[in-house]
């Protein structure tokens, strides 16, 4: 997705990945956010308070199981993933920060599959709350990941020690 005209950016980033919010065919960092968290924080609790038997791999219905990680991780991988394509790259303004959603040009008519959505999508400008957000989820990610795929897990780390010091570069970023 390129960045909308009224952002002041001119990159394009790969957004693929991620939950679309409700019908209006975008895809909200903050929204993502605490959806991915709440995901993360079950299999925590589920760890450390009770059993992971019932998000073991091959118990959802979903394309990655079979593939020796746990479902719930799996699922929440899909949105943290795009979390972490939505931070604004090393060399541009901002850097660090995370784009608020990524959303079509123009409104499109309910009910259209998202695959079928003729509009572009684009990049909407960083909030700082949806730079927290990633700095959150992908630390959290990081405490988790690192059991299972360690390169993830730095990846996340290092994305959230990024955002974590851009949001307090710009602790008053607001979307708007």
């Amino acid at each position: 997705a390129a960045c909308a005209p009224d952002t002041g950016c001119s990159y394009r980033l790969d957004v693929r990945g991620g939950w679309y919010d409700a019908g209006d065919q975008g895809k909200y960092v903050v929204n993502g956010g605490i959806a991915a968290w709440t995901l993360l924080n079950q299999f925590e609790r589920a760890k450390h308070f009770g059993s992971l038997k019932q998000f073991a791999d091959g118990t959802l219905a979903i394309p990655e199981n079979a593939n020796g990680i746990p479902d719930l991780l799996d699922e929440a991988r899909w949105e943290v993933e795009f979390l972490l394509r939505m931070q604004v790259p090393d060399g541009q303004p901002k850097a660090g920060m995370v784009h608020h959603k990524v959303h079509d040009a123009d409104w499109t008519p309910i009910p259209t599959r998202p695959d079928l959505d003729p509009q572009p999508r684009q990049l909407r400008p960083p909030s700082t709350a949806a730079t927290l957000n990633l700095a959150a989820v992908a630390a959290q990610s990081a405490r988790i990941w690192k059991e299972y795929d360690p390169a993830f897990a730095e990846r996340c780390l290092a994305a959230a020690a990024k955002a974590w010091a851009a949001a307090v570069a710009n602790p008053a970023v607001y979307a708007p």
